[in-house]
């Protein structure tokens, strides 16, 4: 049986393959960034002027049914940022007729942005996934794996999520979210440290504060 779309699920090739089938996909009006089957679109749109993304988004509808392939409205979300006094009254975009809804806070390839371009929606994502991931830590305390390992586990598991996109919030987090995400570093060395102060857990670890973690991490990026 031919097969007309599509590519091998489950493979190292499948994503290579699907990157080239989207990759004459080319919204006309707007810029946009493609991620395996991942797409955002953005728009500056001046003072009284016209958008145009509802053009670019029948745009991507036709060319997905040309390509056999189907797009999903209830995955797709529409974030305005504006700061003008007086917000800016737009149509609401839609595909193939099914509405999109407005957000104050969407995800881009795991980090939340706002409406007001701040982070505070990001920092109670991240320090809620994380912390509910502390209980593997107390479990496997309990059980006596060694602190090494327990540190090494907390690096993969816990610090990976607190420190994930780093460099695009960092330089602009505030201190209270800041302190709210070193918080949940601290649980954890009380957890694998439980008679040690911070400091003392930091330098047994041979771990930084996440504060200088990202700002390491940041430079090295933009180095």
């Amino acid at each position: 049986m031919s097969v007309g779309a599509g590519v091998p699920q489950g493979t190292k090739l499948g994503p290579v393959l699907f990157l080239v089938m989207v990759n004459d996909l080319i919204p006309p009006n707007n810029d946009y960034w493609k991620y395996v089957d991942d797409m955002s679109m953005s728009e500056v749109i001046s003072r009284n002027g016209v958008s145009n993304m509802q053009s670019d988004l029948d745009h991507t509808s036709s060319w997905a049914t040309d390509n056999y392939m189907k797009l999903n409205p209830t995955k797709c979300k529409e974030l305005r940022i504006s700061f003008l006094r007086q917000k800016p009254n737009f149509s609401h975009l839609h595909i193939d007729g099914a509405p999109i809804p407005t957000v104050e806070s969407a995800k881009v390839l795991g980090v939340s942005l706002q409406n007001d371009l701040k982070w505070k929606s990001h920092v109670d994502n991240i320090t809620t996934k994380a912390a509910k991931r502390l209980y593997i830590l107390r479990v496997l305390k309990r059980n006596g794996l060694h602190d090494d390992d327990l540190t090494s586990i907390f690096k993969i598991l816990i610090r990976s999520v607190l420190q994930y996109g780093c460099p695009v919030w960092h330089s602009s987090l505030p201190a209270y979210l800041s302190r709210k995400i070193e918080n949940i570093q601290r649980r954890a060395f009380r957890i694998i440290y439980p008679f040690k102060s911070y400091s003392d857990a930091l330098s047994m670890s041979g771990c930084l504060s996440l504060a200088e973690n990202r700002h390491q991490l940041s430079q090295k990026l933009l180095s």
